[in-house]
């Protein structure tokens, strides 16, 4: 049953493109419409979600129905090759982790609005390269934005999501010690307080999402959704993610002067084990929220996790 509800979400995903004249109806990806085939490759399965890169990315391969050549054969094989690409971009975007708990799949079953929205934006991805292939087959990439204040992935769900609340301010600073509190003087003192937060969890298997939480070692929430301002969280995400500190240091959100602390672990939500979540020590959580009373880095999302 859980099989058959994915193949008709990826029906309502996909919709109903023209091929050669006629109508056909994407939910049946193993069917052949008429005039229409897909190439079975394993590089098919190239793409995916690019967090790094704020993209989602999906290849598709066709070729033309026997005995259709030239010109005629050549935009056939195009047609299934978007085709099959759509079909991959809606089985990618389906499968996003939207927090611990719930992925984009689960959100759409649920949601009409964001499952219309999603659709939209797949018949929408723009092609990014082409290539009329020597054997007579056509290969298409496609993408679609993660991020951007309209026409991608967040601004199609996280308007849902925060049901017109306005942001909260994030926790209060808890007991730090005081060179931590020392620290923070001096740098707004001499003018290089932080600007931003790194989060160090390189290796530790951390997943990426739509809504992550930095927690500390205590559980108590640092930074989630309800800290940041949504328009922004829309046109740049929650954070940002990299391969490794080095790139990190270089991304524009984070500022010249980021804070960078070292994961303890990462960690699913009360229901889940899905690991998208990070978690800091104590005094590390001190010092994020410490550096946010002067800089608001956090409602600023100048966040970025390293994994």
């Amino acid at each position: 049953m859980k099989d058959l509800k994915k193949k008709v979400m990826l029906c309502t995903l996909a919709g109903v493109f023209a091929i050669g004249g006629s109508a056909v109806a994407l939910p049946d990806f193993n069917a052949v419409p008429a005039g229409l085939f897909f190439m079975q490759r394993a590089e098919a399965a190239e793409g995916g979600l690019h967090w790094e890169d704020g993209k989602v990315v999906a290849v598709g391969y066709g070729v033309p129905p026997t005995g259709v050549y030239g010109a005629r054969a050549n935009l056939l094989a195009r047609r299934a090759a978007v085709v099959d690409a759509q079909r991959n971009l809606a089985e990618f975007i389906q499968g996003t982790q939207i927090d611990s708990e719930t992925t984009l799949y689960n959100y759409m079953t649920e949601n009409d609005t964001v499952k219309t929205r999603v659709s939209a934006l797949i018949q929408g991805a723009t092609i990014v390269e082409e290539e009329a292939m020597s054997d007579g087959s056509y290969r298409v990439t496609m993408s679609v934005p993660l991020y951007g204040a309209s026409k991608s992935i967040s601004s199609a769900i996280l308007p849902a999501l925060r049901e017109n609340k306005e942001p909260l301010p994030p926790p209060v600073v808890v007991s730090p010690a005081p060179a931590t509190r020392q620290e923070i003087q001096d740098r707004v003192k001499n003018g290089t307080n932080y600007t931003g937060v790194i989060v160090d969890a390189g290796g530790m298997g951390l997943m990426a999402s739509f809504s992550p939480v930095i927690y500390d070692t205590n559980g108590r929430a640092v930074y989630g959704i309800q800290n940041i301002n949504y328009d922004r969280a829309i046109s740049q995400g929650m954070v940002g993610y990299a391969k490794n500190v080095a790139s990190a240091m270089h991304l524009s959100r984070v500022g010249s002067t980021p804070l960078v602390v070292k994961a303890v672990q990462v960690r699913g939500g009360r229901n889940s084990v899905n690991p998208v979540n990070v978690v800091v020590s104590v005094e590390d959580a001190n010092r994020i929220l410490l550096a946010n009373e002067k800089s608001n880095m956090l409602q600023g999302g100048s966040v970025v996790f390293v994994r």
